[in-house]
Order: structure tokens, then C-alpha cells, then sequence
């Protein structure tokens, strides 16, 4: 059992053990692979002190072919407000993912997508190749229409041909050697190109600085080291316990191309549960620029992308060569059961797990940008955001969010987001 830290013959301690089983089954709920997850003793023989311990699962439905309808934008807040629904900035397309391929946890992932983004993907992952050892691989085309050259009060500014001709292109392939020296222990080393190409028009005129000294193409190899601890319960939606993070890249090999670019971020996060059902949650990320010379707008993403994100602030980007980013939740837990569905559903799906939690943020953050800062007043100075929110978690496996959020001015606003656990 990769995924838990129980094995035949293990002596564990009496004040240990309901600790012990309820960490591994939150573990085992949050891998993707279970739609439910359950660990209890049996057996107890009291003379001799041993028992049995019980795993029951019910197992995932692995294949996921989808038609893909997914917004462009960096969220449906900024598609909502900004483009005001604009089914112009839509991708649609054909997709499969297979998230237990051979039966070893390992991840096949196809897709072909048109609309405003084209792309081509393809991934594989691994995990146990041999022992603790894994290799993944991915390749991936895309083209659009319209990109993004600059940011301007905090905001991308676009540009679109006026023949509606193709403005970006860019390849992608990689290479991940993955080790997990335990169930909470992880490392990868990734060795990526990358290829990129702009409309001559952009780099001439509209941003010199969109990669370095007006180019139009673009190509680097770049190195990715991440190490991380992870001894929270209930990774998917973490209750309790931390988790550390350290992350090395280097972008710009010094051949094959161009790019010098040197960071790390250093990310902990800490769980601590008030009562049963009252969590507080703070998590700490730093990013840091090891070079001082300046990078190009291509590889100046700070605050805004992914989950780094300030609460009320999902419309903006705060760009920069560094940041740091202080998220503070406190979540209750108003529900966590197991609701029957209905009969015609599939086995994987006739008992639905269902969590709902309340939650109110406060997060503040500032991130450093001293070539892009003077058109982005909110770049260089400390922002905080704050506000409720409410997480829906269905099957261990689909999470539905809804926020209010408040920005340090005053702004306000509703902000949605979904995602699968695989």
C-alpha cells in the first residue's frame, strides 16, 4: 500500500492508533483513486494484543473521456466581469484521462482543444517505475489568436490581429525523474524545453520587453527541482497537520537558446484544528529572485497566477521577480457524510461523500516588480484582501467554491471556482 503508512506486523501504539487510522483514511480519500475510504479495527485479541486492521474502498471510475468547454481566462471572474461572457474566449474540444492506466496509480492524459486557445497535449505519469522511483513525460502545441503583452493597472492588456491572424505559438516537452521516499515525502526533477513564438508586431512595437531585446522567438531549456513534505490529513482539502515546499528552477541552461533566469519559493502551511469541527489554516510562500538582472514580461509571473492568489483580488495580476503571500483561513465543517444516490447510477457512484465547509479569508501579499511597477500601482506595496466563502466536496474527488471577496479599496465581488482531484 503505496498510500498509506501501515504495513503487516506493524507495532503501533495504543494512544497512537485512532490518530494513525484516521490519517491514513483522510489519505486515502484524497488520492484520486476512491470515491470512498474507510479503515477500522478488527479482531481485537486483548491477551495478546493484536488485531486486524480493515481497509474498505470503493474504487474510482478511471476513465474520463470529456468534451472540453473550459473558459481562456485565468478564472470565470475574470472572463464574467471582464469580457462579459464572451463566448469568443471559450475552448472547446475532445479530452481523455485515464487516472489508474496498468493499476499502479499511473496517469495517461490526451487532448485535442479548439476555440480561443488551440492545443495539442499529451502526458503520461508513472509513479513506481522502480522502488520509490518514477518518470513522467509530456508534450504539448498551442496557438492563439490573441495574447497577452503587458500588464497595465494590474491587468493584462491583449492584442488581436486584425485579420484574426494566429499571434502566439508555443511548444513544450518534458521530461520528470519522481521519487517519494514515503507517503509524505515527495521530490521531482524536471528537465523542460520550451519554444515560443510572438507576432513581430508585439515585440517590435508594442512590448520590446515581451522576451529579450525585441525577439520575436523565444527558446529555452529550464530545470524544475521540488521537495516537499506533505503530513496534512485530508490533503485534498487539509483539516490538520503541515505541509513544506521547496521549489528550484532555473530557466536558461546557458546553450540551446535564450532565457537567465534563477528563483526558489519556499511555501509552509499549518493546519490547526480549534474543535472538531473549527480549523484554522495559515500558509506562508515566498518567492525569490536569485538573479538581478532584469527578465523579460514572459517569465514575470508573480501574484495572481495559479492558487497564488489574494482573496478579492481575482481580477488582477501583481507581477513580479519575487513575492510573498500570507493565506489565513478559519473553516468549519458543517457536513461530512455519505449520502446515497440513485439506483441507475454506476457502483463507483451510488454513495456520494459529501463535505461542506464555511470558511472566512484573510490573506495580504506584495510582490516586487522593479521593470513592469510604474504602470501597476498595485505591484510594490502591500495588498490584503479579505472575506467568506463556502467548498462543496463531492465523491473525495470534485470541489465547488463560491467567495465573497473584499480588496484593501473597498472593491467587491463574487468569485466561483470547481476542479477535480486528478
Amino acid at each position: 500500500m503505496q498510500e498509506t503508512d501501515l504495513h503487516p506486523g506493524d507495532t503501533l501504539a495504543l494512544d497512537e492508533l485512532a490518530t494513525r487510522l484516521n490519517s491514513n483514511e483522510k489519505r486515502l480519500q484524497s488520492a484520486g483513486l476512491f470515491t470512498l475510504a474507510s479503515i477500522n479495527v478488527r479482531n481485537w485479541n486483548t491477551d495478546l494484543n493484536t488485531c486486524n486492521i480493515e481497509i474498505k474502498v470503493q474504487e474510482n471510475w478511471y476513465i474520463y473521456p470529456y468534451i472540453i468547454f473550459e473558459l481562456a481566462d485565468r478564472n470565470f471572474n475574470v472572463w464574467r466581469k471582464e469580457f462579459n461572457y464572451s463566448f469568443n474566449r471559450v475552448n472547446y474540444g475532445l479530452a481523455l484521462t485515464h487516472i489508474n492506466f496498468t493499476g499502479h496509480k499511473d496517469k495517461l492524459k490526451a487532448k485535442v482543444q479548439a476555440g480561443y486557445l488551440r492545443k495539442l497535449e499529451l502526458s503520461y505519469e508513472y509513479p513506481y517505475i522502480w522502488g520509490n522511483w518514477g518518470l513522467s513525460a509530456n508534450v504539448l502545441y498551442t496557438e492563439s489568436r490573441e495574447v497577452a503583452y503587458k500588464s497595465v493597472n494590474n491587468k493584462p492588456v491583449f492584442y488581436k490581429n486584425e485579420n484574426d491572424k494566429k499571434v502566439f505559438f508555443q511548444h513544450k516537452a518534458s521530461a520528470t525523474l519522481h521519487y517519494r521516499g514515503s507517503v509524505r515525502y515527495f521530490q521531482s526533477l524536471r528537465l523542460e524545453f520550451i519554444q515560443a513564438r510572438i507576432d513581430s508586431y508585439v515585440s517590435e512595437f508594442l512590448n520590446p520587453n515581451y522576451f529579450d531585446d525585441s525577439q520575436s522567438d523565444f527558446k529555452y531549456l529550464l530545470l524544475d527541482f521540488v521537495s516537499k513534505y506533505d503530513n496534512t490529513l485530508y490533503p485534498l482539502y487539509p483539516v490538520g497537520g503541515y505541509k513544506v515546499e521547496f521549489n528550484l528552477r532555473k530557466e536558461g541552461l546557458g546553450f540551446l537558446g535564450d532565457g537567465d533566469n534563477s528563483w526558489f519559493t519556499l511555501m509552509g502551511e499549518k493546519h490547526t484544528s480549534i474543535f472538531s469541527s473549527l480549523i484554522l489554516s495559515n500558509r506562508l510562500k515566498f518567492k525569490l529572485q536569485l538573479q538581478k538582472n532584469p527578465i523579460s514580461y514572459f517569465l514575470n509571473t508573480g501574484i495572481g497566477y495559479s492558487d497564488n492568489e489574494i482573496t478579492g483580488y481575482q481580477l488582477y495580476v501583481l507581477d513580479g521577480k519575487s513575492f510573498v503571500l500570507s493565506k489565513n483561513t478559519l473553516k468549519l465543517k458543517v457536513l461530512d457524510d455519505d449520502i446515497k444516490t440513485f439506483k441507475f447510477m454506476p457502483k463507483y457512484y451510488k454513495v456520494m461523500n459529501t463535505k461542506l465547509f464555511l470558511r472566512f479569508n484573510f490573506d495580504i501579499g506584495m510582490s516586487h516588480d522593479p521593470v513592469f511597477g510604474a504602470e501597476n500601482s498595485l505591484s510594490n506595496t502591500w495588498q490584503y484582501g479579505y472575506g467568506p466563502g463556502i467548498d462543496l466536496i463531492l465523491f473525495n474527488n470534485f470541489m465547488l467554491s463560491a467567495e465573497f471577496g473584499i480588496t484593501r479599496f473597498g472593491e467587491t465581488g463574487i468569485f466561483f471556482d470547481s476542479g477535480f482531484n486528478f
